[in-house]
């Protein structure tokens, strides 16, 4: 449908009094059902975001008692937000927008919430841009907020919290608030034992999506380069929980083995990595971050991570993760840096200097990317011939059988 200037002054004068919570009940489905359509093509979302009115409305329909409007709400909300205008929107530009948002986070935070998933999938469109990360963020962090971080990693650490929904999502909304220096530094605050709950789930093989977000959340803690040290300690062991998905099955001699953490000892020959390369890539920037202080440099050093490194190194295929783990293999190998520049983190690389990294690196990448493409072309041309092969031999196989009588299917008469 074209949404010429007419169009859009009668959906706006026909249809919108129809998304009110009051209007009855088989036209008010029948029009959130045609707004959940508009909002499958981009001229349809643009429309419904461009104004004030159709956005607070929809947004008062994820409470509307009938569930299937609730649920059609939401699905537009979804939709909605998947344009980063839109989602600014939401938090920033309708009345009590990012009042709204949290109460949407408190509302999921229930056990008995009916539409969770779908609710949490918007709040996490919504923080994936900083600035409402940090609004939503400053929320909670206000004495008068019904939202905690305690409460949400709690919820995302209780895999059946919900019966009615599988609250994955609420990893990347995590991973979005961690965006936020101060929601960090209460993650890994000492006292409460935040983090700690979250490092048995960066295994977690039910849901890659609340794998994600966990991951993206410790790679964002491991910015705050004060909390290094305490992060290596004993007491949380980051190292250990980052290393063992890059981990595969092989054998070290006894003096490596020996002096890796005593988690990623004496792995199962059958020991899988983990198969996702944007994941794969997010624990080796936690780690690489953790090298920018001389103190968890020099640790990752005599835990011996680079062994791990090195054997992974030569299984990655993924360019993007193959160049990011021989640069931290590289710093782990090579000589440390002289006095005064021992952080990383804390030296000033000239403008130039740092251009001209930035373009060996993508150099690298793009070699990378083209000797994947031929060894996929190569792969997938002997893929073929075995292929081409095995029906060769098939065929072969069944001209020699004998000759069996056709069989019939009976057929009913009439």
């Amino acid at each position: 449908m074209a949404l010429d200037q007419a169009t859009k002054l009668h959906l706006e004068k026909e249809m919108l009094p129809f998304l009110k919570k009051e209007a009855r009940g088989d036209v008010k489905s029948i029009a959130i059902r045609y707004f959940l359509e508009m909002t499958g093509s981009k001229e349809g979302r643009d429309f419904i975001g461009e104004g004030d009115k159709f956005l607070p409305a929809i947004f008062d329909l994820t409470l509307d008692s009938h569930s299937d409007i609730a649920r059609d709400a939401y699905l537009c909300l979804i939709n909605l937000s998947a344009e980063e205008t839109i989602a600014w929107k939401l938090m920033m530009n309708i009345p009590n927008g990012s009042a709204l948002i949290l109460d949407l986070l408190h509302r999921v935070l229930k056990p008995e919430c009916l539409h969770a998933d779908e609710a949490t999938s918007i709040i996490a469109n919504v923080t994936r841009i900083p600035g409402c990360a940090k609004q939503l963020a400053q929320q909670i962090l206000s004495s008068e907020s019904k939202v905690t971080m305690e409460s949400i990693v709690n919820v995302l650490c209780h895999t059946k919290f919900n019966k009615n929904a599988s609250m994955h999502y609420i990893g990347p909304i995590l991973a979005n608030l961690t965006q936020v220096s101060e929601i960090r530094k209460i993650i890994m605050d000492k006292q409460r034992c935040i983090v700690q709950k979250l490092l048995p789930f960066t295994e977690f093989q039910d849901s890659l999506i609340r794998r994600g977000g966990i991951l993206g959340a410790l790679k964002n803690c491991c910015f705050e380069y004060d909390y290094h040290a305490w992060l290596l300690s004993d007491e949380v062991d980051i190292l250990s929980r980052l290393l063992l998905p890059l981990a595969g099955g092989e054998e070290f001699d006894e003096d490596d083995m020996e002096r890796l953490p005593v988690d990623l000892q004496y792995l199962s020959p059958d020991k899988q990595r983990e198969q996702d390369p944007d994941l794969r890539l997010m624990l080796l920037q936690a780690i690489t971050q953790l090298c920018a202080t001389k103190q968890g440099r020099l640790y990752i050093k005599d835990k011996n991570a680079y062994v791990i490194l090195r054997e992974y190194h030569k299984w990655e295929k993924d360019p993007k993760a193959y160049l990011a783990c021989q640069k931290l293999c590289e710093m782990l190998i090579s000589d440390e840096p002289q006095e005064g520049m021992e952080d990383l983190h804390k030296v000033d690389v000239p403008a130039d200097l740092a251009e001209e990294f930035e373009k060996l690196d993508a150099d690298l990448l793009s070699d990378y990317e083209e000797a994947a493409k031929k060894e996929d072309t190569i792969e997938q041309s002997e893929s073929e011939s075995e292929k081409k092969l095995g029906q060769e031999n098939t065929k072969a196989s069944v001209e020699n059988k004998p000759q069996k009588q056709a069989t019939e299917v009976p057929v009913e008469k009439t």
